[in-house]
């Protein structure tokens, strides 16, 4: 009786860990980003070749595949790629999974007393924050690139930063660079997902060509590109009930769209599967629902705790 307890007890905490490990990418995640960012990319610039052919930086990676994919997923706080297209080596992935935050990985030498230093806050989501040359973080701040903010790195050396002496950087948006650099602050399925890596090439796409693309132009290729990517994103989104908890994204995510001319039949069919979903179940729903999950936690308790007590039985002696 003392073991069922503590196998039932066992698999109860199990199932929580993995339950919350489920919520963060993962190896295959990072993958699938990687090869629908780089699909994307080239998409786009196939399809504006005539604007964006005498772009170097943009030609370039439209004609070479990185040599080297490195992935890191952090345990506690965020996750990163880096692609390296200049790489002799034959072409690899390499995704390793760490324990601190993601900053640590690119600026181990960071300080890990935070609670001193000056805070300096990027905050807008409207544009991105270009940086043309490395900064230098020497005894004085924190730099906070806050959610829904981002950073794009235009100079050459391999980082934005540098750290010296007592300084640190807290992402929690996205810093990403030309170079192949991207690195955000979330470490969920959400923000690593393939309809997000669409996203993120469009959007890399715009920073790369700089002023050379007027409005009117990005406006048709986003209502060509991004349209699509944003109505997937919404319908897993639905599907997957995330929006329930995150009702901010939807409303982001609906204007958005709107302002890239949403129908109003297509609107009307969005607002009422929101609806749908954000609905307050009855008394009888709440009432059938906790049956069935109980039932199932029941039987899956039981079946699972029943073959690992037999096995256990069996290593002991107890059962032939």
């Amino acid at each position: 009786m003392v073991i069922f307890i503590v196998l039932v007890m066992v698999l109860i905490i199990s199932t929580v860990l993995l339950m919350q490990k489920a919520e963060r990418v993962d190896n295959k995640d990072l993958e699938n980003y990687v090869e629908a960012y780089l699909r994307k990319y080239k998409e786009v610039v196939e399809d504006n070749l005539s604007l964006v052919h005498d772009i170097e930086h943009v030609f370039f990676k439209y004609n070479n595949n990185p040599k080297a994919v490195y992935g890191v997923i952090s345990k506690n706080h965020g996750a990163a790629i880096v692609l390296k297209y200049d790489a002799t080596k034959e072409t690899f992935w390499n995704i390793t999974l760490i324990d601190k935050p993601i900053e640590y990985y690119f600026w181990p030498n960071m300080s890990s007393d935070l609670s001193s230093l000056k805070i300096i806050k990027i905050a807008s989501s409207d544009s991105p924050y270009i940086l043309n040359s490395q900064i230098s973080i020497k005894n004085f701040a924190l730099i906070l690139v806050s959610k829904g903010a981002s950073l794009y790195y235009m100079g050459e050396e391999e980082t934005p930063f540098r750290i010296e002496g007592a300084g640190a950087v807290t992402i929690l948006g996205e810093v990403s660079s030309k170079s192949g650099l991207i690195i955000k602050g979330s470490n969920s399925k959400q923000m690593w997902s393939t309809f997000q890596a669409g996203l993120d090439a469009l959007k890399h796409f715009f920073w790369d060509c700089g002023d050379r693309l007027n409005e009117t132009v990005k406006h048709q290729i986003e209502i060509k590109h991004k349209v699509p990517l944003l109505l997937e994103k919404i319908n897993e989104n639905l599907n997957s009930k995330y929006y329930k908890d995150h009702p901010e994204d939807f409303y982001n995510d609906l204007q958005e769209l709107e302002r890239l001319g949403l129908s109003e039949e297509m609107k009307t069919l969005l607002w009422n599967k929101y609806s749908e979903l954000t609905r307050e179940p009855t008394l009888w729903e709440k009432i059938l629902d906790a049956v069935l999950n109980n039932f199932l936690l029941v039987v899956f308790t039981g079946a699972f705790a029943t073959v690992i007590a037999t096995i256990i039985l069996k290593y002991l002696g107890y059962l032939k």
